[in-house]
């Protein structure tokens, strides 16, 4: 199937689980007048789908904030009626179109239907994804550039119809595709791999929590954008389009993290996932594969010990018979960091793993299968011989 670049951006965004629990990361389409934005966006439309199209530039804040109505002594917001097209459904796409024609007023009331689903007080359904589009203001007569608390809340996409894609589009019809399918549930536990990485990625740069706004990069890095992009990333991830271990990242990962974050805190990020040499965590803790500790850098040990420290909470929560040899592995691992004087990269896991409960599930099936002392023996050298003694009283303090 033939696309214009940016359309796989916009499926796997619309797609994607939002850090607030709605369907979708609000995405906004960049491209010059005549692109099939428009027309793309409203093909995706299906029974049972709608796509509500809204020229933003023939609207005022009240048709987004609501009709201030006085009644029985208390102002109250009447909703648009555009609103209430959802409420079969339950699901669909809000689509804003001519994004950068709208006045200030109108931007400023736009604020929490974008990222809130918000319609003044009235909620719309957590199905309904919200698309917009924009051509770059000096392409149009009294374009106004958008604010930066707007800015802030999309998913940036570059939208183009390349030649040799349009006239192959022309000659085999232009395309109707259908949503890529993400389960919730699996996309929440890939959820947590992408932030240990960039809590990693942050904590060796925190200057890259936040970015300016800028005019020649529309995205920037804020709290907020770098959530979208974990979101994000942990769909591409599903998709097979993220960086793995001697695999490098597509192209539309590159560019959805560039689109949340803008292209410095980007880059550097994807060098930062190029240069993790990391094995699997599960294949590590099911005695599938070794690692040298030793070998290892500061951030990659934060990011290993994390990953295994959330490997090990699933499988007590699950009741996995090899509960006890995976804490086992990973006591073991944790000792030969602390035995190389490196205990103060792994001190944050190892804090999550003694409030977790995990010992003492270990404890307890140690008991169960005849192997209390020696399990013990393993946990008085790893936190009682090794400097990781000093940090038990933080611990206990904390």
């Amino acid at each position: 199937m033939v696309l214009p670049k940016g359309a796989e951006e916009l499926l796997i965004a619309l797609q994607t689980p939002s850090p607030k629990g709605h369907w979708g990361i609000p995405a906004l389409l960049w491209g010059a007048p005549g692109e099939g934005k428009s027309s793309f966006v409203e093909g995706l439309a299906r029974e049972g789908f709608p796509v509500v199209t809204l020229i933003t530039s023939i609207h005022d804040p009240t048709d987004f904030s609501g009709m201030p109505m006085h009644e029985n002594g208390r102002m109250r917001f009447v909703p648009p009626e555009w609103s209430f097209a959802f409420d079969q459904a339950q699901q669909g796409i809000l689509f804003l179109d001519e994004l950068t024609t709208a006045p200030p007023s109108v931007q400023a009331a736009l604020l929490r239907v974008i990222l809130e689903r918000k319609v003044g007080f009235r909620d719309l359904p957590p199905g309904v994804r919200v698309v917009a589009a924009a051509n770059p203001p000096d392409m149009v007569s009294s374009g106004w550039e958008l604010s930066p608390p707007l800015r802030n809340r999309f998913l940036h996409i570059r939208w183009e119809w390349e030649e040799r894609e349009y006239l192959e589009a022309l000659r085999e019809g232009f395309p109707r595709p259908d949503l890529p399918t993400i389960d919730p549930a699996v996309h929440g536990e890939c959820v947590l791999h992408w932030k240990l990485l960039v809590e990693a990625f942050l904590r060796r740069s925190p200057n890259l929590v936040r970015s300016s706004a800028s005019d020649e990069d529309r995205a920037f890095a804020s709290p907020r954008t770098w959530e979208f992009a974990i979101h994000l990333m942990a769909s591409c991830d599903l998709l097979g389009k993220a960086p793995k271990p001697g695999k490098e990242g597509t192209v539309v990962f590159a560019n959805l993290l560039e689109g949340c974050v803008g292209r410095g805190p980007a880059v550097a990020f994807m060098g930062f996932v190029k240069n993790l040499h990391l094995p699997d965590p599960d294949s590590l803790l099911d005695g599938k594969t070794t690692v040298d500790v030793t070998r290892l850098r500061d951030d990659e040990l934060y990011v290993l010990f994390s990953a295994l420290g959330a490997s090990l909470l699933r499988r007590a929560s699950e009741q996995r018979v090899d509960f006890l040899k995976a804490t086992t592995v990973f006591l073991e691992l944790a000792l030969r960091v602390c035995e190389n004087n490196r205990v103060d990269t792994i001190f944050i896991p190892m804090k999550h793993i003694t409030r977790g409960q995990i010992l003492q599930r270990a404890v307890t099936k140690a008991q169960e299968v005849g192997r209390l002392k020696e399990f013990q023996r393993l946990m008085h050298r790893v936190f009682e011989e090794t400097p990781l003694r000093s940090f038990v009283a933080m611990l206990v303090k904390d």
